[in-house]
């Protein structure tokens, strides 16, 4: 007349899920959002390698070996702005992100109007406008990344909103 003594109170260990792959930080959006999110992060990185960093950041301080003019420290500011907001939104933080390059985009327009005027002598020269532009696409990317995690969650907040809101028909019938 043995009774089974359990011996111990470890429970059965449970395989563990797998976890999706994240990019960085946990919050990328939900379904198909989160693999467009981590592609769009993927481009914004390469497009601020080639844009911000290789040809804005060096290229301006090469630059400005010969050219001493505040187009080309402008140049230089505005790549360094758009390599933060790119740190930014990889730690997650789309709306900050979204605000630092906005910034260094309105940093790329002042600084092509600052090349129109050094280069206003040759018409058919607008200096290398075509280096730093295209810098003006990873703020677009950060954009739809912003509304692609942060648009579910804001809907998600009008929905809930919207049935606190609306009156219950129960409470119409209990009144009567």
């Amino acid at each position: 007349m043995r009774k089974n003594i359990k011996l111990s109170n470890k429970q059965s260990v449970k395989t563990p899920e797998k976890e999706p792959f994240y990019f960085f930080v946990k919050d990328q959006g939900e379904g198909a959002a989160r693999v467009i999110v981590i592609v769009l992060k993927i481009i914004e990185l390469i497009l601020t390698s080639i844009f911000a960093l290789c040809l804005g950041v060096f290229g301006s301080i090469i630059m400005s070996a010969e050219i001493k003019e505040a187009a080309i420290y402008m140049w230089l500011a505005t790549s360094a702005v758009y390599v933060i907001g790119t740190f930014v939104v990889m730690l997650g933080h789309s709306k900050i992100a979204l605000c630092i390059h906005g910034a260094a985009t309105a940093g790329t327009v002042v600084t092509y109007f600052l090349f129109q005027v050094m280069f206003a002598q040759v018409p058919e020269n607008n200096g290398p406008s075509v280096l730093y532009m295209p810098c003006i696409f990873i703020t677009i990317i950060t954009f739809v990344i912003m509304l692609l995690i942060n648009l579910p969650k804001w809907l998600d907040k009008q929905a809930a909103k919207a049935r606190e809101i609306a009156p219950s028909i129960l409470s119409k019938d209990e009144e009567d």
